[in-house]
């Protein structure tokens, strides 16, 4: 669950891992115990890993003395079904054998999946079923994300070809060892390109910039691995378009990235918009031009 930077810190605790373990424990009952008296939001998040395992992480905040803190609250396993029935049951037993009550939770914010958001059978809608006091958000970094799905269709055929092109290479594994050879006897800036998956969304400006760095490396490697889209590498027009589309997603990142973080509220992050909506509202007039 922790970065390799985090574990080496942790490994250089002179500790024994029992000791470490109590008082990891102690610190999560010490939580656990301000929330039995306070008010407090939650944010949670369903995903699934590497393994295929859906996880269930909830964050909470909560006032304590004259501040806000903000703490991992459960990581729990979802071994079978991934509804707002099977969470909502995961999460009220966690409630119950903590000694915890649904009337202090205030606020929850999910992204808008049905299970979470769902009018009937959704999470949201079975917390509000045990308590009257709780009032519900969406990220706002989801929101964006099912906005990006409503894109022009230029736009979106545009994007779709370029994550072809990416996952010929990333998706074969010796496609990937053989396109690494071959940039570093270019010369290239870089040995790889960047893989692109829905769930990782969030780092498409990124994807996008580094396959216009290694086009050139490209067209070669497509030489000798016939591939459809080839040509795109060498149209001038694509490759324009695909830069615009770098800069809009590069921006959103930087954008993202600035709204993230522990501690983070509304009214932190509302500044980073006005700059937003300015920027996007200066290459709205391009777009004319460039499709």
């Amino acid at each position: 669950m922790l970065y390799e930077k985090a574990v080496k810190k942790i490994n250089t605790i002179p500790l024994s891992n029992d000791t470490v373990r109590r008082r990891i424990n102690d610190i999560s009952t010490h939580i656990k115990s301000r929330l039995k008296c306070n008010n407090f939001s939650l944010q949670m998040d369903e995903s699934t890993d590497v393994s295929g395992l859906a996880v269930l992480l909830v964050f909470v905040r909560y006032k304590y003395q004259t501040s806000l803190e903000e703490d991992l609250l459960l990581c729990q396993p979802l071994s079978t079904y991934t509804t707002g029935y099977e969470i909502f049951n995961m999460l009220n037993n966690f409630f119950e054998l903590e000694g915890l009550t649904w009337d202090n939770c205030i606020d929850i914010c999910t992204d808008g999946a049905k299970a979470m958001v769902g009018k009937t059978a959704g999470l949201v809608s079975r917390i509000k079923e045990v308590t009257n006091n709780c009032s519900n958000s969406n990220c706002i970094l989801h929101r964006q994300a099912f906005a990006i799905k409503k894109m022009p269709i230029p736009l979106k055929n545009l994007l779709d070809e370029a994550v072809k092109i990416i996952n010929f290479v990333k998706s074969r594994p010796l496609s990937t060892r053989l396109f690494t050879i071959l940039c570093e006897d270019m010369g290239s800036m870089h040995k790889s390109l960047l893989y692109h998956t829905e769930v990782r969304w969030l780092s498409r400006g990124k994807t996008l910039v580094r396959l216009l760095e290694l086009r050139n490396e490209l067209y070669v490697f497509f030489t000798d691995h016939l591939f459809n889209l080839q040509l795109r590498l060498t149209d001038k027009i694509w490759l324009f378009r695909l830069s615009y589309l770098a800069d809009i997603f590069t921006k959103l990142n930087e954008v993202n990235l600035s709204i993230q973080g522990k501690m983070t509220t509304v009214f932190t992050a509302i500044d980073s918009f006005p700059l937003l909506k300015e920027y996007l509202e200066s290459i709205y007039g391009k777009m004319t031009t460039v499709f």
